[in-house]
């Protein structure tokens, strides 16, 4: 542990702690979910109501709304606004989910800020009628506060999860609205159904906000027309490109992420010259991230049946020998349907698991017999022997591919972009 960050990892230990310290939550609480809205309104109104400063750009969707969150922001920060962005989760340390500018919050502003919060934390624990905030509210009351003090003109907020009852819906009316592709994903949280998902992600969509989204399932569609026209928004629908985007990003689904960004921000008036130098310039971690060469290493954060499509499209278009794939899920999903299409890519399978965060990892072994494949599996309970061996095998010409959680993806990461040296550079 570095010295000088002592505080900033005590923090960061404090509020990981919430998670056990037990009290009913978004993903086991099945009736009555707008308490969670409700004690996140009684903790903002202790701090000053901070939601009530900005302009806001909302973003949800399965898949894709963190890559639009970022571009959006790097276009807003290209065009000369002070624009805050906060995402979640992080890759590899907390700060990377609040940005001003190019910069993650620092780490001794972070404590400062944390510091200032627990009084008011103290209290909601003891007398608040909804209970404590939980560790993702207190995260958004962190970056609104952060992003207040820094005088920010817009904010961008990616939803954590769902939409009607998420921390990030306690927001006024959005300037600018956006929900990305919507698939099966959380499916014991937000309902079993296209259109059940779909219902509890167009509850962002507030009155008179500007709302975009790309081309999908027609009875999706038809849910967020109708949540348009219950709150006269207005329905954009983001067809595609006319010309490819040069990006920092990879994978042809970033194209149609940025066209969905570029529409944005130009009905925010942002000239096409600006929208290109922002886009060209957005950089992101875990997301087909190359973080090595000869063996080709990718990190990637693809984690849903959707993110880990795009994936495997990506993967058909590279050339290489042998395939080795490096993967840990978490417990809630079904690993058999989210890794179908990469399994048959992969001449060797490494099966692990994630080692920090607070939701439980899939147990190696029985994600391994789910696999239920023929190609060569091997077990691994510590995530660098799983990388160190994918590394002691792969010739030149192979690829090393971690997927199936952004967690591993991110702690992994680490082996060549040490936590110390984000906290120091607060650089993505």
């Amino acid at each position: 542990m570095a010295k000088n960050f002592k505080n900033y990892y005590q923090t960061v230990q404090y509020l990981e702690s919430f998670s056990r310290l037990p009290q009913a939550d978004y993903f086991v609480k099945k009736s009555g979910r707008k308490i969670f809205l409700q004690r996140l309104k009684y903790f903002l109104n202790l701090i000053g109501e901070p939601q009530k400063e900005f302009q806001y750009i909302h973003i949800g969707g399965t898949s894709g709304k963190g890559s639009v969150a970022a571009m959006i922001h790097s276009i807003l920060t290209a065009a000369g606004h002070n624009a805050g962005l906060f995402t979640s989760p992080f890759c590899t340390t907390s700060i990377e989910k609040i940005k001003v500018g190019n910069f993650f919050i620092r780490p001794e502003e972070f404590v400062k800020i944390v510091e200032s919060l627990k009084p008011a934390i103290d209290l909601c624990y003891q007398r608040s009628p909804y209970g404590r905030p939980s560790y993702f509210e207190i995260f958004v009351a962190i970056a609104l506060l952060y992003f207040k003090q820094k005088k920010c003109d817009y904010v961008v907020l990616e939803v954590g999860l769902g939409g009607r009852y998420d921390a990030t819906n306690i927001i006024p009316p959005a300037k600018i609205t956006i929900i990305n592709l919507i698939d099966y994903d959380h499916t014991e949280i937000l309902g079993a159904t296209l259109s059940q998902i779909a219902k509890e992600k167009a509850a962002i969509i507030k009155p008179k906000t500007t709302f975009f989204t790309p081309k999908q399932n027609p009875r999706v569609l038809k849910i967020l027309q109708n949540a348009c026209k219950r709150n006269r928004a207005q329905f954009n629908l983001v067809s595609g490109l006319n010309e490819p985007y040069q990006l920092g990003l990879l994978g042809e689904h970033q194209q149609n992420n940025a066209a969905l960004a570029a529409a944005a921000c130009e009905k925010l008036g942002i000239n096409k010259n600006q929208i290109k130098a922002g886009l060209k310039k957005v950089k992101m971690p875990c997301r087909l991230e190359i973080i090595k060469q000869k063996p080709l290493v990718i990190l990637d954060g693809a984690h849903n049946l959707s993110k880990l499509k795009t994936t495997a499209a990506y993967l058909r278009n590279l050339t290489y020998d042998k395939l080795y794939l490096i993967i840990a899920l978490t417990s809630e999903r079904d690993p058999k349907e989210i890794f179908a299409q990469i399994k048959s890519l992969a001449d060797y399978i490494l099966v692990t698991r994630y080692l920090g965060n607070g939701k439980r990892c899939y147990p190696p072994k029985e994600l391994a017999k789910k696999l239920n494949t023929k190609k060569p599996v091997e077990i691994f309970l510590d995530p660098k022997q799983a990388l160190n061996q994918a590394l002691t095998l792969a010739k030149q010409n192979d690829l090393i591919l971690v997927t199936g959680s952004f967690y591993l993806a991110g702690e992994l990461r680490q082996c060549w972009v040490p936590e110390e040296k984000i906290l120091k550079n607060l650089k993505s």
